[in-house]
């Protein structure tokens, strides 16, 4: 866990006051302005769906439209993860590259922009599916949080260090080396997910130096 920690604090640093804090916002504000208009959609387009009714139906029709905005706020929520690791598929490597450099690392391989934008889609799709099928418990109070920080901690983990990993590897050397010290890497996704919009900065910079203080 030592690794691990370590890692973090430099991803953290990294992202927060260091070489990738302009990428980082970059993303973030990318990855919260779609998550945002799409939460507005939602409430612009669904909520109205629901009809008005007049006497004891009336308080049933307000009733409904307040779950549905909660509904569509936190389905928001479900799919920021989703939308920021899309955004930040294009800058992964590029802000691994930068990793690389200052840490004195090799340099990884070249990866060319098409694949950045299948990494990202890698990631985010089942995360995205993995969302929606766990939704019903993001409405229950405590569950909602360890569900949510679990889950995509566990994704963000698994992927950004066999991405990471396979820079510098085959990729079936780079899955090996994740699942041979699953726990460290479980652990840099966990605190990834803790802040989704940043996460692919900072799961950048973190795995980079997991990997290498691994290998």
């Amino acid at each position: 866990m030592t690794r691990a920690t370590t890692a973090i604090l430099g991803g953290l640093k990294d992202v927060i006051f260091g070489r990738l804090t302009w990428l980082a916002l970059a993303n973030l504000v990318v990855a919260a302005t779609i998550t945002v208009f799409a939460a507005r959609a939602g409430l612009a387009y669904l909520v109205p769906l629901i009809p008005d009714s007049g006497g004891w139906l009336g308080y049933v029709s307000m009733a409904g439209s307040l779950v549905a905005s909660v509904a569509v706020i936190v389905l928001a929520i479900a799919l920021s993860p989703a939308i920021s690791m899309v955004v930040g598929g294009v800058l992964f490597d590029f802000a691994a590259e930068r990793i690389e450099k200052k840490i004195g690392a090799p340099k990884g391989r070249q990866v060319p922009i098409q694949e950045g934008l299948l990494n990202g889609a890698r990631i985010a799709l089942p995360a995205l599916a993995l969302n929606l099928l766990v939704l019903p418990l993001y409405f229950v109070p405590v569950v909602n949080a360890v569900t949510f920080y679990t889950l995509n901690g566990f994704l963000m983990g698994r992927e950004y260090a066999t991405i990471t990993a396979a820079r510098h590897m085959s990729y079936r050397d780079a899955v090996a080396l994740r699942k041979r010290h699953g726990m460290s890497v479980f652990f840099v996704g966990l605190a990834c997910s803790l802040v989704p919009f940043l996460a692919p900065l900072v799961g950048a910079s973190a795995m980079t130096r997991l990997v290498q203080s691994l290998r």
